[in-house]
């Protein structure tokens, strides 16, 4: 069988539109991310609600600690590299009896994965404390509600 000209544009067409169509999608934001930075683009009140226990370290894939939060997001920032940041800057005592000023940021990944990196910094030093870093999955881990 033979084609030219206007057949063979069409065969050409059909023939590469499977092939194209894995490419775009790999460059696509899961749906999570994209329908949680719709929400915050849109101005919706965006909060977060964490399950540690139901996320793993960054470092061992350990389970998290047994502990629950939540959060409004009030300002976010996103990048490319990065997807939705926000951060979180509270003070509070910690189990030692000091004062602290406790920062916790959030990464949303493209892919849809919450990383959590928890740091404090003791009132009247200048010395900050990792105090981890975990992989939330959603929606398990995650959950973004608004």
């Amino acid at each position: 069988m033979k084609f030219t000209g206007k057949g063979l544009s069409i065969l050409l067409s059909l023939l590469s539109a499977p092939s194209m169509s894995p490419m775009a999608k790999a460059d696509e934001p899961s749906p999570k991310y994209a329908e949680v930075l719709n929400a915050l683009q849109t101005g919706k009140n965006v909060k977060l609600i964490l399950d540690m226990n139901h996320c793993t370290t960054a470092d061992g894939g350990k389970p998290g600690p047994a502990t629950q939060a939540g959060l409004v997001i009030n300002a976010f920032r996103v990048t490319a590299q990065n997807g939705i940041s926000f951060a979180n800057a509270h003070q509070t005592v910690d189990s030692s009896g000091h004062a602290v000023t406790e920062y916790i940021r959030h990464s949303l990944s493209r892919e849809g994965k919450l990383t959590v990196r928890a740091s404090k910094l003791v009132v009247g030093t200048t010395e900050l404390v990792n105090q981890g870093e975990f992989i939330c999955e959603l929606p398990d881990g995650a959950k973004f509600i608004w």
